[in-house]
């Protein structure tokens, strides 16, 4: 059992850039070829939309987001990748699996298999990282709103529930920037077709996020510290 739960650093940020790249220089070769000579061309320009759509996005956690939770929080944090990941949603999966299976048997390509299913696996890291923050954030607003009379016991869960609720989590979602920040597939639902309810839960996820990011580096203590935020 470890003492601190802890993710080695996967390099997204280095990694997808590397893959643009490659992709870029396969793209201009392949258009200096004869049209009848020219195969499995299309899909390139594919990745190349969605690789750009997260670099820019990855670019923009760097230079606001982060410096922002940064400022807000008072910390800095470890490991800055983290809220990359944090922000990053499932749907990046089918980007790099597609793009293993396209160069599976490229010898040239930049990234091993394995490391492309780690790339993959980006967007199931941020749901664990929303399941800590969820069990950490809970645990952290009891003990922040704790009154010592068993009187008080309803109101505190009428509180705790007001605090932790994706209806208020949302709106501080908003606040520091997340849910315009996020790493997703460009092709990935449109807000017009989303419930307030469905859009609201996922800004509560991504908040939740941030906090199990806070809570893996830097324990409860600083956690129990920040949440006076979103009260």
């Amino acid at each position: 059992m470890q003492d601190k739960l802890k993710w080695n650093a996967v390099g997204l940020v280095k990694k997808t850039k590397q893959l643009k790249e490659y992709i870029e220089q396969e793209k201009r070769d392949k258009d200096k070829l004869p049209a009848h000579q020219k195969e499995r061309t299309a899909p390139l320009s594919g990745y190349l939309d969605e690789l750009n759509h997260m670099l820019e996005q990855m670019e923009k956690i760097e230079k606001i987001i982060i410096p922002k939770l940064e400022k807000l929080f008072h910390l800095v944090f470890q490991t800055p990748e983290m809220i990359m990941l944090a922000l990053t949603r499932p749907s990046v999966r089918n980007i790099f699996d597609n793009i293993n299976i396209h160069f599976k048997d490229d010898p040239n390509r930049p990234l091993s298999q394995e490391e492309l299913t780690e790339l993959a696996s980006s967007g199931d890291a941020a749901v664990i990282l929303a399941l800590i923050g969820d069990a950490a954030l809970d645990l952290a607003i009891v003990q922040t709103l704790w009154d010592s009379s068993l009187s008080k016991t309803g109101e505190l869960t009428e509180k705790r529930k007001k605090v932790a609720s994706n209806e208020n989590m949302a709106i501080y979602c908003d606040e520091w920037g997340l849910y315009s920040s996020r790493l997703h597939r460009l092709q990935a639902t449109p807000n017009e077709r989303m419930k307030k309810e469905t859009i609201e839960h996922v800004k509560g996820t991504l908040v939740e996020s941030i906090f199990g990011v806070v809570y893996l580096e830097f324990s409860l203590k600083e956690l129990l510290r920040i949440v006076p935020l979103i009260q």
